[in-house]
């Protein structure tokens, strides 16, 4: 029996489907890519109920030799949750604004809150939605990897 994730094309299922999108190629090395887990700091999933920060200063941020980003997703369907704003992910390819001492903290909010950067700012409806915050570090330092930890979120 095949895996569902190596099926013809036009038999694949929806979730197989997305899979790769969500955690990243099938069988892709680590030194090309890694994919840190991101959970709340109080161990609660993801909700769209509430607001979240992640904080990182400048020794935290992921160690990569190309690039990293957080991507929100929308964790029943898989896919970026809308918005008006069409942002759906915070790093260094996608739009961010480190603070002055080089660290950065991503807000995943309703509202932008005061004094955060746009960049910075990952917005989502007030609605009850499990949330699927991926980080990819691309290329990573993998001598780094060995010690440096994910970051959590922390809820508001």
């Amino acid at each position: 029996m095949l895996p569902l994730i190596f099926q013809p094309k036009g038999t694949i299922g929806l979730e197989p489907m997305l899979f790769p999108s969500i955690v990243g190629p099938s069988g892709q090395p680590a030194k090309e890519a890694m994919y840190p887990a991101i959970a709340t700091a109080d161990g609660a999933p993801l909700n769209a109920q509430h607001d979240y920060v992640i904080r990182m200063t400048a020794d935290e941020l992921p160690p990569a030799n190309a690039f990293w980003s957080f991507t929100l997703y929308d964790e029943v369907n898989g896919f970026f949750i809308p918005n008006e704003h069409k942002k759906y992910s915070v790093g260094e390819n996608s739009g961010m604004k480190l603070n002055a001492e080089g660290g950065i903290d991503i807000y995943i909010a309703a509202e932008k809150p005061d004094g955060v950067p746009a960049e910075n700012w990952l917005p989502i409806e007030r609605k009850d939605l499990g949330l699927n915050f991926i980080l990819r570090v691309y290329a990573p330092d993998l001598e780094k990897m060995k010690t440096w930890k994910a970051p959590k979120a922390v809820k508001l």
